[in-house]
């Protein structure tokens, strides 16, 4: 099984955060979920030279290779701390990335059994690094906890106003509470991502509709369309491609932490015009329309998007990909793959 580390008393056992900067060390990382986000994460830390490894309850192998390449894989529920710590024992674990959730219908339609997964597989990972000496856990929310019906008029920022009135960011909140109540109690260092709308490749078998259907948009083009956009699902967003989100939750591992909550967006409002304008650029020739009276319940109506000057100022952070870059680079993903 490899080395396993002592259980240690407290969380802290390395340098305090003022003095953490660990881009040019290696950092062994493990990161709790292996969809769209967590490999994607693996895959960019890898790149920055840090030993990352995956933890799911039900890895996909040829999608982890597709996009992370050869890294370790443990598979195992997120709520299960025995496992957790046997897992951050043998990689000498030294920060954390919780990504794993049950998210969309899942959730909605067993509430129970999907938040006793989401809350009780954080504070599993959050006790399982306590108790190994990891020092870091960067928790993975979404900027759905916003009050965005009180339409903001400028980028919303991390002290926005937020809601609690669904399962999904009830639970995202809660996670958040209780993870920085660990951060008080035992000096595990703990930042909060809130991620925008993310897109890229991935298996979406987690049951996120907006990147789901944007990667069904891409396929019906690349096998020749026509594409049609629903404009009443793409009302008004900030989309957020998965190697950008890569790259700054890899610059909040790497960073000393000056806040507990980093918003992780484009910086960007995109309404469906754009969305079909991004859609052209990474399928030329194919024909792509927008329609009305589409299928779907639900439009985003996000007056402004996420202000991401904290994390800019914080760590260095810049997007890297505007919505027709991510786009196109998205579409030479899913080529490779077919």
């Amino acid at each position: 099984m490899g080395h396993h580390r002592p259980l240690a008393s407290s969380g802290l056992t390395g340098l305090a955060a003022a003095s953490w900067d660990r881009k040019d060390s290696e950092l062994n990382i493990l990161i709790t979920g292996a969809g769209l986000v967590g490999c994607h994460i693996a895959q960019t830390l890898s790149e920055r030279g840090h030993r990352a490894a995956l933890y799911d309850v039900s890895p996909s192998e040829d999608y982890i290779r597709r996009v992370a390449g050869d890294l370790p894989v443990f598979r195992g529920d997120v709520r299960d701390l025995p496992a957790l710590i046997e897992t951050m024992q043998q990689e000498r674990t030294d920060a954390v990335v919780h990504t794993a959730y049950v998210i969309g219908d899942r959730l909605a339609q067993r509430p129970y059994a999907g938040l006793g997964a989401n809350i009780g597989g954080a504070i599993a990972v959050a006790e399982a690094a306590r108790l190994t000496g990891a020092r870091r856990l960067i928790f993975a929310s979404t900027f759905g906890v916003y009050r965005w019906g009180l339409q903001p008029t400028s980028p919303v920022t991390e002290d926005y106003p937020v809601v609690s009135n669904a399962f999904y960011r009830a639970s995202k909140l809660a996670c958040e509470v209780i993870l920085q109540s660990y951060a008080g109690a035992y000096g595990l260092e703990v930042a909060t991502a809130r991620f925008a709308q993310v897109y890229g490749f991935g298996h979406y078998t987690g049951g996120d509709l907006i990147g789901e259907v944007l990667h069904r948009l891409l396929e019906t083009g690349l096998r020749g369309g026509p594409v049609e956009v629903d404009s009443q699902l793409f009302g008004s967003n900030d989309y957020v491609y998965a190697r950008d989100v890569a790259q700054g939750v890899a610059l909040l591992c790497e960073k000393p932490l000056e806040s507990k909550v980093y918003n992780l967006g484009s910086g960007a409002l995109s309404k469906v015009e754009h969305v079909v304008e991004a859609l052209r650029a990474a399928l030329p020739g194919v024909e792509v329309r927008p329609v009305e009276g589409g299928s779907m319940n639900y439009t985003p109506d996000r007056a402004q998007p996420l202000s991401i000057l904290r994390l800019q100022e914080e760590t260095g952070y810049r997007s890297a990909y505007g919505l027709t870059e991510g786009m196109e680079d998205f579409a030479r993903e899913l080529a490779r793959n077919r």
